[in-house]
């Protein structure tokens, strides 16, 4: 007699707690992975773009890096951590570059 009352009153708290969730979905939709893209290039900083790549992408080599400066606009990286995202567009802005999180 115990248990059925119990599972009652579980039943009740899962129908209660149900619409709520459903109400706030649409709401809170926040988007939690950026693809980095390398928009623009101040040509006078090149070079610091280049070394901050390097630094920022340790896989890239020298040459990699360079490509990457001269084929903007293009994809940097892609599925990044807001935060980091955020971190890298702050970065590559101080040495001349124009990012687009996307």
């Amino acid at each position: 007699s115990t248990q059925s009352t119990g599972s009652s009153g579980i039943n009740a708290e899962y129908g209660a707690a149900a619409p709520a969730p459903e109400e706030e979905v649409p709401a809170v939709v926040e988007k939690t992975t950026f693809k980095v893209r390398l928009v623009g290039v101040d040509t006078g900083m090149k070079i610091k773009l280049i070394k901050a790549l390097k630094v920022l992408m340790p896989e890239l080599n020298l040459v990699a890096a360079k490509k990457l400066v001269e084929s903007a606009p293009c994809e940097l990286m892609d599925s990044v951590p807001k935060v980091e995202a955020e971190e890298l567009k702050k970065k590559l802005s101080e040495v001349g570059a124009e990012v687009a999180l996307e």
